[in-house]
């Protein structure tokens, strides 16, 4: 097939760019043009299709996920973890915990300070953290700690836990993440020790937190916090995830039931004014649980699995 001197030279410039990985530079004084036409030409031929670019990566579909997210939801990153059918449920969440705990190891800086809500998701990252020296850093909980049947998911154990990973300093909250009544919950919330923890805990410049969908799983649930009456509530209420000290609506906004008015902690609403508020999740019922803390604009990075992605975008 006979073509033409201009196409002849268009595939001489590519093949010698893409193929022979030379530069514009040396395309330009072999070929006696210019730099800003061998630039031109090389657009060009990506726009008539002469050159096609693809990305071999198996990572490369969560990437482009990651990125329609971002744009979404307006979010600052988004992290996505890929799978598929042979990934065992265990392996991808200990995926989606390495994948937060090296995102926090990259975004640390000296005299941070950084804030934890609690359970399962947060102990498995933390768990993935390797010790390293941030001894400026400080570590606080953003909402009451359990209690001691259940150390392992409280969050002022699981700050500890940070610190120590970091060589750093830590905090507590010295109240439940569940008061036993509303008045017990009104009074606690009156007292220095914790307003003085609740200050701290709006005032962080990275915040941690986990997702629960109280309908589905969730960790409240899951311990026995939450029973058939607190179900029956959040089920006429409705709830569709729970977060910080928050069991809030559609729209991520708190849904001011008996259960909430109990919780002691920063709500959904004050993690609009933290900088960074990294939410992880993992596995398909997250995504409902998700969506209305990204459109409440409580979110700024978000690290989930691939399955989680596909129903946000």
């Amino acid at each position: 097939m006979k073509i033409s001197e201009d196409r002849r030279k268009i595939l001489k410039i590519v093949t010698m760019y893409y193929e022979q990985g030379l530069t514009q530079a040396v395309i330009a004084k072999k070929m006696n043009i210019s730099r800003p036409v061998i630039s031109k030409i090389l657009q060009q031929a990506k726009e008539s299709g002469i050159v096609s670019i693809s990305i071999k990566d198996e990572s490369a579909y969560a990437v482009e996920l990651g990125l329609r997210l971002e744009k979404k939801y307006q979010l600052k990153d988004v992290i996505v973890v890929p799978t598929n059918e042979q990934k065992q449920v265990e392996t991808l969440k200990k995926e989606v915990s390495q994948a937060a705990a090296f995102y926090l190891l990259d975004q640390l800086k000296a005299d941070m300070s950084v804030g934890l809500s609690w359970g399962t998701t947060l102990a498995d990252m933390i768990d993935e953290m390797p010790y390293c020296s941030f001894p400026t850093i400080k570590v606080c909980p953003l909402v009451g700690g359990v209690s001691s049947e259940h150390l392992y998911f409280d969050t002022n154990h699981l700050v500890f836990r940070l610190a120590e990973k970091l060589n750093s300093r830590c905090q507590y909250f010295y109240a439940p993440a569940l008061a036993e009544s509303n008045v017990l919950a009104e009074v606690l919330n009156e007292s220095q020790l914790v307003q003085k923890a609740m200050d701290q805990a709006k005032n962080v410049d990275f915040a941690i937190i986990g997702v629960g969908n109280p309908n589905e799983s969730s960790t409240w649930k899951r311990l026995g916090y939450i029973e058939t009456k607190e179900l029956d509530i959040i089920k006429k209420t409705g709830v569709k995830g729970d977060a910080v000290a928050s069991l809030f609506d559609k729209n991520g906004q708190t849904v001011n039931n008996e259960i909430s008015k109990r919780m002691l902690g920063i709500k959904v609403e004050d993690l609009v004014t933290i900088p960074d508020v990294m939410v992880i999740g993992c596995g398909k019922e997250k995504a409902e649980s998700i969506k209305p803390l990204l459109l409440g604009k409580c979110c700024t990075i978000l690290v989930v699995d691939q399955i989680v992605a596909e129903a946000l975008v």
